[in-house]
C-alpha cells in the first residue's frame, strides 16, 4: 500500500520586527489621528505593531500606506514581504524582500526571509545563495543555519545539511524544528539509530508533536521495529484525530503485520477524513484484495481512479484484480493506460509483459521487457527466449544473468527445462537437481488439532466469496487473498505449524550449498490459499517463479480405488509453455496422504494427477517470498 509522506521542513526564520519605542502610548494618546498627521516612525511603528499583535488586516492597510508614501524603510518591504508569502503571494513577497535588500544591503534577515521564499518557489540554488549570504551576515543566527539544512535536503546534499542543522542546534541546544529536520535528514542517510535519537529529543522539547511522532514512526518502520511503528502512529492519532497522513500509514503498518482487518477499520477512517483521497481509496482496494473481496477491491480501486486518472499505481492494482477476477482484457487495458501515463514504470511494464506471456505473446512481451532492469523482468524475458525456441539469444542472455548470480526461482525452473532440452549445463544460482530438495512431512495433532483442522475444512467449504480464477486448475477452486491475514485461531494455528515445517525443512537442507537456502531472505511474506478438486479435477503443471520455497498441506485426500497414483503431487523439469524438442522429462510422484506436508525450492514444476473419487481433495497451499522480489 502507498505510504504518505510525513510533513516537512517546516522551520522557518523568525521576521524580526525593529520598534524603537512604546507605539501603545502613541495609539492611547491620539486614537483619532488621521494617517496623513503621524509622522513617518509613528506609521512604521504602528504597522509593526499591528504584525506583532497578529492584525494582519491593519498591518497590511499601513505597510502599503508607508509603500505609498515611498518611505524607504528595508523593515517595512521585509515584513510586508513575510505577510505576502504566508498569503501565497511569492513573487510578489520576493519583489518586496529584494527591495528592503536593495535599501539595506547588509539585512542579514531579509536574506534569510528570501531564501525561504526562493524556497517555496522552488529556486533552490537561488535560495542557498540567499541564505548563505544571512549566513555571513549573521554567523551567529541558528534560525538561518537551519533553514540551509533545509535546502540542501531538497537539494539532496545530505552531508551538508546533516553539518547545517547540527550547527543550528549547537548555537540554540533547545531548537525544535533543527532536532526534527535533523531527524529528516538522518533517515534520508540512512542513519536510523541517530535519526531516531533526533526524533526523540524533539519529542521531549514536545511531547504532543504529532509530525515528530509520525516520522519517529517511519524511523522504526525501516527498521522493520513494526509494533514500535504502530504505537508511535497511535500517540499521532490520540493527539491529532483528524490527522489523515498518520491514519494512511497506521494502515500501512497493520498491512505489514499482517492485520489486515484492522488495517481495514484503520482505512475507513481515513476516507471519513478526507473522502476525496485517491491513495486512501487505492489502498482500500488492496487490503480489500488482501482479504479475498476481489468485486469490493475493484469497486474501491475503481473510485480511486475517478479521483485521480493518471494514478499509476491504481491501474497496476485494478490490473492485478482483474486477473483474479478472470477478467483477462480488462487487466491488459488497465496495464496498457499505465504505462501510456508513465513509459517508464517498469513493474507496470512487467505485469503486461506477464499478462502476453500468458497469452502466449511471447514477441510482445519482449517487446515490453528488453532493458528493463528488474530480476523478474530478466527472468521473464529469459522464459519468453526459451518459449519461442532462440537458442542462441537465450545463451547470450542466460549466461548476462548468469554472471550476476540473481537467486531467482524462474530463472532456476528455466535453466533446469533447458538443460534438457538443449544438452547443456545450464548452472544455476538458485537451486539445481531442485527434486533433491523435496521434503515431506506430517503435521500432527499436536501441532494442529484435529477440531481446528475440521473447522477449515468447514471454513473452505461454506466460503461463498472471495475464490478466484485459477487457469491451471480443472473441476476445482481456489480461495483468493492470503488466508494467513485472517484472525481465526485455526488459521494462526495453522500459520505456527507451517513456520515450524519450514524451520525443520532449512535445518534439513542448511549444508546443501544451494543459493536458495544460502540467500534465504531476511524478510519474507508467507501467502497461502486453498484448492479443492472433485471428480476428475486436477491442476495442471506449473511452479510459482516469484516464490522461494512452496508447500502443500493435505487436509482431506480422498480413499481411491484401484487408481494408481489418483490424486497425488507429481514433480518434473517440464515447464508448460516451454518446446519439449521430443526430449523426455521424468515425472517423480510423491504420494500423499491426510495430514502429510511436502515443501519444495518454488522454482520446481509440479503438478497433480486426475483422480475419480467422489470426496474432494482439499489442500492448503502456501509460499515463502521475498518482500521485494522485483
Amino acid at each position: 500500500m502507498d505510504q504518505q509522506k510525513s510533513q516537512r521542513n517546516i522551520s522557518e526564520n523568525v521576521i524580526t520586527f525593529h520598534v524603537p519605542y512604546g507605539i501603545e502610548e502613541i495609539i492611547k494618546k491620539n486614537p483619532e489621528k488621521k494617517l496623513e498627521k503621524i509622522s513617518k516612525d509613528e506609521l512604521i511603528n504602528l504597522a509593526i505593531d499591528y504584525h506583532v499583535k497578529g492584525n494582519i488586516k491593519e498591518a497590511i492597510k499601513y505597510y502599503k500606506f508607508c509603500i505609498k508614501k515611498k518611505f524607504e524603510s528595508p523593515v517595512v518591504y521585509s515584513n510586508y514581504a513575510a505577510i505576502l508569502r504566508n498569503s501565497g503571494k511569492l513573487k510578489e513577497a520576493e519583489i518586496s524582500t529584494l527591495k528592503a535588500i536593495e535599501l539595506k544591503p547588509d539585512f542579514g534577515d531579509a536574506y534569510s526571509n528570501l531564501g525561504n521564499i526562493q524556497r517555496d518557489l522552488e529556486k533552490l540554488e537561488e535560495a542557498k545563495i540567499s541564505t548563505l549570504k544571512a549566513i555571513d551576515l549573521k554567523p551567529n543566527c541558528p534560525n538561518s543555519y537551519s533553514n540551509l539544512g533545509i535546502i540542501l535536503r531538497d537539494l539532496s546534499q545530505l552531508e551538508s545539511s546533516e553539518i547545517a542543522l547540527n550547527k543550528a542546534i549547537k548555537l540554540k541546544p533547545d531548537f525544535l524544528e533543527a532536532y526534527f529536520n535533523l531527524g529528516l535528514t538522518l533517515y534520508d542517510l540512512n542513519k536510523l539509530d541517530e535519526a531516531e535519537k533526533a526524533l526523540k529529543k524533539t519529542i521531549d522539547l514536545k511531547p504532543n508533536y504529532a509530525d515528530a511522532h509520525l516520522n519517529l514512526s517511519n524511523v522504526f518502520s525501516k527498521r522493520g521495529k513494526l509494533e514500535e511503528a504502530k504505537k508511535s502512529l497511535i500517540k499521532v492519532v490520540e493527539i491529532k484525530p483528524d490527522f489523515f497522513e498518520a491514519f494512511i500509514n497506521l494502515s500501512s503498518i497493520y498491512g505489514d503485520l499482517n492485520q489486515l482487518e484492522e488495517a481495514e477499520k484503520i482505512i475507513h477512517k481515513a476516507i471519513e477524513i478526507k473522502p476525496d483521497s485517491a491513495i486512501a481509496h487505492n489502498n482500500l482496494g488492496a487490503l480489500l484484495k488482501d482479504l479475498g473481496r476481489l468485486e469490493e477491491a475493484a469497486l474501491s480501486t475503481k473510485k480511486s481512479i475517478d479521483l485521480n486518472p493518471n494514478y499509476i499505481k491504481a491501474y497496476q492494482n485494478l490490473g492485478i484484480i482483474y486477473e483474479d477476477l478472470g477478467k483477462f482484457s480488462e487487466s491488459k487495458n488497465c496495464f496498457i493506460k499505465a504505462i501510456e501515463i508513465e513509459p517508464k514504470e517498469e513493474k507496470v511494464s512487467f505485469l503486461l509483459a506477464q499478462r502476453l506471456y500468458l497469452e502466449k505473446n511471447f514477441e510482445l512481451a519482449i517487446k515490453y521487457l528488453k532493458g528493463k532492469q528488474y530480476n523478474r523482468s530478466k527472468s521473464l524475458y529469459l522464459g519468453c527466449l526459451l518459449c519461442l525456441d532462440k537458442e542462441k539469444e537465450f545463451n547470450k542472455q542466460y549466461r548476462e544473468l548468469s554472471a550476476k548470480n540473481i537467486c531467482n526461482a524462474e530463472i532456476s525452473g528455466i535453466a533446469e527445462h533447458a538443460n534438457i532440452i538443449y544438452k547443456n549445463n545450464y548452472k544455476s544460482y538458485f537451486c539445481e537437481d531442485s527434486k533433491k530438495y523435496i521434503f515431506m512431512d506430517q503435521i500432527d495433532q499436536k501441532l494442529f488439532s484435529e477440531k481446528y483442522l475440521e473447522q477449515l475444512i468447514t471454513f473452505f467449504k461454506e466460503i461463498n466469496t472471495g475464490k478466484r480464477n485459477q487457469n491451471l486448475l480443472f473441476n476445482g477452486e481456489q480461495t483468493s487473498g492470503n488466508l494467513f491475514s485472517l484472525e481465526q485461531p485455526f488459521i494462526k494455528s495453522l500459520k505456527k505449524a507451517i513456520e515450524e515445517k519450514i524451520d525443520q525443512y532449512r535445518f534439513k537442507f542448511k549444508d546443501s550449498n544451494q543459493g536458495f537456502i544460502n540467500n534465504w531472505p531476511k524478510d519474507y511474506i508467507l501467502n497461502g490459499w486453498m484448492i479443492g478438486m472433485k471428480k476428475g479435477g486436477f491442476l495442471k503443471q506449473h511452479n510459482h517463479e516469484y516464490g522461494w520455497i512452496t508447500g502443500s498441506f493435505y487436509l482431506q485426500i480422498p480413499k481411491y480405488k484401484n487408481e494408481k497414483d489418483s490424486g497425488n503431487i507429481a514433480f518434473s523439469y517440464l515447464g508448460a509453455e516451454y518446446p519439449t524438442k521430443g526430449k523426455d522429462f521424468e515425472l517423480t510422484i510423491q504420494n500423499i496422504k491426510s495430514r502429510d506436508i511436502c515443501i519444495f525450492p518454488s522454482s520446481l514444476f509440479h503438478q497433480t494427477i486426475p483422480f475419480q473419487s467422489s470426496e474432494e481433495r482439499i489442500c492448503f497451499v502456501f509460499d515463502l517470498t521475498e518482500k521485494d522480489q522485483y
